[in-house]
């Protein structure tokens, strides 16, 4: 058994640019996953959508700075005519719009009408981040905290079982997705992860850092709602991604405060013993302390 460590820490990371295609990508960003939630709640909870789709406009016109839908020609507001539940709440949309806009840093004409543009990694992953972060903020405002976290939850989980990836028929094995991990350019990456095949069936990996989702929404003060926002999908995300019979266990976040995150891809078909190693374990989880880490496994 080998620990191997990928990627390099790169300070200003959040800095640097990025290109987006607009109108291919707006969808994908936060339109797709809005529109299910809308229906979602419509469907579960009927009794409480015209209060929270209000409380969710208030919430984006609140965080507005300035009406940004005139430079858009248009284009935005047929975009999210393609969206079914989305269309019925035009104040909605527009309030949408314009906070999605102004997270995206598009100021002028030109860029709109532009294939491509250039934001911020930064911009780009707060317009993903910060809307969810809403979205559930106003649903707990709306209901019950403890009754909008297990809706969040179960909304973000089917969201990927019926949204499962175009790419899920090439997955092989675990074995086989740790081998591309490790395969070309594993320095590149500013995610510091150490990797390693615990047994077989079991995929073990470590994020050191967290680039994107905790250091673009540091001024977001509420833990539990960032949590579930960015990292709670991943759990049916994964499966999503791979097969049915793939599992994730996590118990550890940098999100929330932990010093890493620890994760483990188990293959049930191979194994179906789903318990997370132990803290020891992941303390010692680095290139050269194998044998220690090892002490600690399934204890």
């Amino acid at each position: 058994m080998k620990f191997t460590q990928t990627g390099t820490y790169r300070e200003n990371s959040l800095e640097e640019p990025t290109t987006l295609n607009l109108k291919e990508q707006i969808p994908i960003i936060l339109l797709d996953k809005l529109d299910y939630f809308i229906g979602f709640i419509a469907k579960e909870k009927s009794e409480i959508i015209t209060d929270y789709v209000n409380n969710l406009t208030k919430k984006y016109l609140g965080l507005i700075e300035e009406d940004l839908l005139i430079i858009s020609s248009g284009e935005i507001e047929k975009t999210f005519a393609e969206f079914n539940n989305l269309v019925q709440y035009p104040d909605l949309n527009k309030a949408t719009s314009n906070y999605l806009l102004q997270l995206l840093q598009i100021r002028e004409n030109k860029e709109w009408e532009m294939n491509e543009v250039q934001i911020s990694m930064k911009g780009l992953i707060q317009a993903w981040t910060y809307p969810s972060y809403y979205i559930l903020q106003a649903l707990t405002e709306t209901i019950e905290r403890e009754e909008a976290v297990k809706l969040f939850k179960q909304y973000i989980t089917n969201y990927y079982i019926d949204h499962p990836s175009p790419d899920r028929e090439k997955f092989v094995s675990l074995e086989k997705r740790l081998e591309n991990r490790l395969s070309g350019d594993t320095t590149s990456s500013e995610w510091v992860m150490v990797h390693s095949m615990i047994e077989e069936g079991k995929y073990a990996f470590k994020n050191e850092n967290c680039p994107t989702c905790v250091d673009a929404m540091v001024d977001l003060p509420d833990v539990e709602l960032k949590y579930l926002a960015c990292c709670y999908g991943d759990y049916e995300k994964f499966r999503a991604h791979a097969n049915d019979h793939i599992i994730l266990t996590m118990e550890h976040t940098i999100m929330e405060g932990d010093p890493y995150c620890s994760r483990v891809l188990h293959d049930t078909r191979i194994d179906y013993d789903l318990r997370h190693p132990p803290k020891e374990f992941w303390d010692n989880f680095k290139p050269g302390k194998e044998e220690e880490a090892m002490k600690y496994y399934k204890i």
